[in-house]
């Protein structure tokens, strides 16, 4: 666990640690299969890996790049998981197009999601059935990728990777999600956090009660692979005070 005065601190380190994973992940295993996510947080770590030295690090020509989740809307809508990625890291940085795998977000949820698990199945099978960085948030509720508290896809099968969401309790409502599943593949997940409206959930999500149709976050659990928490000193304030 990491601890940062503020959140531009934790966003600037917060790159520093991606390149490091990213480099030692490609240099190891020749490629790294990468989940990131949206928010208000990867946009200035994005700008950081755009910038040098981050950007001189990083072996972008050996990621494949998928989300953890997205919001079904227009690849150019600003809503969109994708179009934030694209506007502040795909449009700046050497990843080859065809290793760049958004949501199809123009079929309906159920086959949106359908599409998706066969995709990450394609992935996963070619990157040793793990992914080597899962970048995620979590939000005061303690969701995290659009797995909300009490939403049946807590409890998705163990099979099933990928999940559609209706009714999602922030907009847009409708949504595709990596399950926990797909999530504890993760060699390395990255938890980014700011803001002392998180402080209760990160508080539970990391000493409370195991009740994740209440704390969805702790559901991330890989057992073959690392967890990192990055958190402001606002976020944190229940785990210091």
């Amino acid at each position: 666990m990491l601890i940062t005065p503020d959140s531009a601190t934790l966003q600037t380190l917060a790159a520093e640690h991606v390149a490091r994973s990213l480099a030692d992940a490609v240099a190891l295993r020749g490629r790294a299969l990468v989940a990131l996510s949206g928010g208000s947080l990867p946009p200035g770590v994005f700008r950081w890996l755009c910038s040098e030295p981050l950007r001189s690090q990083v072996p972008w020509h050996g990621l494949s790049i998928v989300w953890a989740d997205e919001r079904l809307v227009p690849f150019d809508a600003p809503e969109s998981n994708y179009y934030l990625t694209r506007q502040t890291l795909l449009d700046h940085v050497p990843i080859p197009a065809d290793q760049v795998f958004p949501v199809a977000t123009y079929y309906p949820g159920p086959q949106a999601a359908m599409l998706y698990q066969r995709q990450l199945e394609a992935l996963l099978s070619i990157h040793g059935g793990q992914l080597d960085l899962v970048l995620l948030g979590m939000g005061p509720d303690g969701h995290t990728a659009s797995l909300f508290p009490g939403f049946a896809q807590l409890d998705a099968p163990p099979t099933q990777l990928v999940a559609a969401v209706e009714h999602a309790p922030k907009p847009p409502p409708e949504r595709v999600t990596l399950t926990a599943h797909a999530l504890n593949l993760a060699r390395e997940v990255l938890w980014l956090v700011a803001g002392s409206d998180k402080a209760p959930k990160v508080y539970a999500a990391l000493h409370g009660p195991h009740d994740p149709h209440n704390t969805p976050a702790q559901l991330v659990a890989p057992r073959a692979g690392q967890v990192t928490w990055m958190l402001d000193a606002a976020a944190a304030a229940l785990l210091i005070g």
